[in-house]
């Protein structure tokens, strides 16, 4: 599982994003009610505390993914790069281009996987935030508001967001997304994905979050990564 945080600023776009990966071990075991039964049970254990999730891509848009984070024994990360060396002659000149790309590329795939991603770019000045789910092919913009045909300002979560949400509950207490800039906006994005893993551990149940924190910025002139997940030997 996976905690993906995207915070919309006036001045820019964070997406920051976790890096466990669980997934299911299946164990043939004697019935205790029953030893010459044998049953199966299911056990979630931790893949990899090293998933990449938060993708800059094209030079210019962020992507953060969650759901199925393999599709053929392979990790999302392999495909994202695959569609950017397959698209990079003729890359999406919009974000919303780039959702409709990433839609066709990964409904491809049969299953199709239960993946979700989080997309956000600059078309010239005006800041796009979309919301995909490739299963059910559906992608939905974040920061517009219809009605009053305006730009809007706050916050995307997805993933296993139990506890950010117990944290998100009270509106009166959200913070005025309209007056935050930048900074805040990492600095917040990154708090509620280290509470979650900090929460996480006092919890009777797997731990589905955790590991290092990636966090990029996305604004109308750059797209930078301020923290990232590097290869090392310790």
């Amino acid at each position: 599982m996976s905690v993906i945080i995207a915070v919309y600023t006036p001045t820019g776009i964070v997406i920051s994003g976790d890096s466990r990966t669980t997934g299911t071990l299946n164990q043939t075991v004697p019935n205790p009610q029953n030893p010459q039964q044998q049953i199966n049970v299911q056990t979630m254990i931790t893949l990899s505390d090293a998933t990449l999730k938060v993708f800059k891509i094209f030079d210019k848009y962020g992507i953060g993914t969650f759901g199925d984070a393999q599709i053929d024994n392979l990790p999302i990360a392999h495909y994202i790069e695959q569609f950017e060396i397959n698209n990079i002659a003729n890359p999406p000149q919009t974000t919303n281009d780039l959702v409709t790309d990433l839609l066709n590329y990964f409904r491809q795939f049969n299953p199709i996987p239960k993946t979700g991603f989080v997309v956000a770019g600059y078309d010239n000045n005006d800041p796009f935030v979309f919301g995909v789910d490739i299963f059910n092919n559906v992608s939905q913009r974040h920061n517009y508001i219809q009605p009053k045909n305006q730009i809007d300002y706050g916050i995307v979560r997805a993933g296993d967001t139990d506890v950010i949400n117990r944290l998100l509950n009270n509106p009166q207490r959200l913070p005025i997304f309209q007056t935050m800039n930048l900074q805040d906006g990492v600095d917040f994005s990154r708090h509620l994905i280290r509470t979650t893993i900090d929460q996480m551990r006092f919890e009777p149940a797997v731990p589905t979050v955790g590991g290092e924190i990636d966090t990029l910025i996305i604004t109308n002139n750059k797209t930078e990564f301020l923290n990232k997940k590097k290869l090392s030997c310790k």
